[in-house]
């Protein structure tokens, strides 16, 4: 099973962690994540993050989801890319619980897992006002 890594700047990545157990349970296996906080040195945190890989990495990879493509965490995940290990810009909880369900079951597809998180952003002011106009053509 692939492991995940969730990398954040501030507790975001830790908030996804927690909303995840809210759904799958308490001990989810391979799920680590790690928060950037002020001061943090960034090739410290890009050695916490390269440990932290080989720890949920027990041999089919890790895929880790960053929040912000350009961003230290981002920046100093790249290094790690490479056979069985992903990286993810842009993480959100759609995308996480995609990797979690599909994990259990076979091979993760990075790319439907990116798509996704797309299809997971919706205005719903225009959405819906848009559904309205649908139903008032039906009538």
């Amino acid at each position: 099973m692939k492991g995940i890594l969730l990398i954040s700047h501030g507790e975001m990545a830790k908030g996804m962690a927690d909303s995840a157990r809210l759904f799958f349970g308490d001990e989810i296996e391979q799920l680590g994540y790690l928060c950037l906080k002020e001061g943090d040195s960034p090739d410290e945190f890009g050695a916490q993050i390269a440990k932290k890989a080989d720890e949920l990495d027990t041999g089919d990879g890790v895929i880790i989801l960053a929040d912000l493509f350009g961003g230290t965490p981002c920046n100093q995940a790249t290094s790690l890319l490479g056979e069985g290990r992903d990286l993810i810009s842009g993480m959100n909880f759609a995308m996480l619980m995609q990797i979690l369900s599909d994990r259990d079951y076979g091979d993760v597809d990075i790319s439907e897992v990116v798509q996704v998180g797309k299809d997971g952003i919706m205005d719903l002011k225009a959405a819906l006002s848009a559904d309205e106009k649908e139903d008032d053509w039906l009538d």
